[in-house]
């Protein structure tokens, strides 16, 4: 299992200057305020429904195509190229995919659509999304059926507005944003072998985020902190008790994948701001 710090990799023991001007003097650190907490949430991964000599002999792609905003449908992509467009400005409105493979099973998929919400889920090469209606996907989920979701997992991730790209998804959890009115842009897909995750590039960043508020949580802008203390939808906290509730929330949430964390306190000077959470993630 891999894991990756989110956000204080290269951060710990670093003062910064804030970036208020009512602030240009002081120094913020981040220390750590617990230890490591774990939860882990992952099923076991098995192959063995599936016979070795059947394994060796199933070779399988997965092809998707986007309809983009001012383009319309573009060409079919494989294999974690990007279908979609990035710097552009343009939402992704629809998309379909299909999987060419010897094994049974199907690739489902649906996506959160503007203004409607979660569709139904479609499968192979049906279309999810609108056309002609100027509708923004914001968010994406994506599985595996019969044997196919026995020998492969499926990784996903989006290009999301404001965000870019974010980290990978697998097994139908979504990846996007909810509650933000953003829009995906782009998205790369690819089949994984079980328990073959050497491929993925762990890019330290989550895969979904949500615009949501949580008892204790403080407004970080209004106190002066920088961004970059925050990103990938980190929150800061009035108090430790707020934060570590926060903290196991999310340990003990079984739709996400994280199984290991741990909390900061962030001070400006001498004075405590608050408190965040970090948290791990095996791919």
């Amino acid at each position: 299992m891999k894991k990756v710090s989110l956000l204080f990799l290269g951060l710990i023991g670093i003062a910064v200057f804030g970036t208020s001007s009512a602030h240009a003097e002081e120094e913020i650190t981040v220390t750590p305020y617990t230890d490591f907490q774990s939860e882990s949430v992952l099923e076991d991964e098995t192959l063995d429904s599936i016979a070795p000599a059947s394994r060796a002999a199933g070779v399988s792609d997965v092809t998707y195509r986007t309809h983009v905003q001012d383009v319309g449908w573009q060409g079919w992509k494989k294999n974690a190229q990007v279908s979609g467009t990035s710097g552009k400005k343009k939402r992704l409105e629809a998309i379909q995919l299909k999987v060419n493979s010897g094994y049974t099973g199907d690739i489902q998929y649906r996506t959160h659509v503007q203004d409607i919400g979660w569709q139904a889920w479609k499968k192979n090469g049906q279309t999810s999304g609108t056309s002609g209606q100027k509708k923004r996907l914001e968010a994406i989920q994506i599985k595996l059926t019969g044997q196919l979701a026995q020998v492969y997992d499926v990784f996903y991730r989006v290009h999301a507005q404001e965000f870019g790209w974010m980290g990978w998804e697998k097994g139908g959890l979504p990846a996007g944003t909810s509650r933000y009115s953003y829009r995906l842009e782009a998205i790369e897909i690819k089949l994984v072998p079980k328990k073959n995750y050497t491929s993925i590039n762990y890019s330290a960043k989550t895969s979904y985020r949500e615009n949501k508020k949580y008892a204790g949580e403080l407004d970080a802008k209004k106190l002066g902190i920088p961004t970059s203390y925050l990103n990938n939808g980190l929150k800061l906290f009035k108090d430790a008790k707020s934060v570590e509730a926060f903290a196991w929330s999310v340990l003990n949430d079984k739709n996400r994948k994280a199984v290991q964390c741990r909390t900061y306190v962030i001070t400006r000077g001498l004075k405590t701001i608050g408190y965040t959470a970090e948290f791990y993630f095996p791919y």
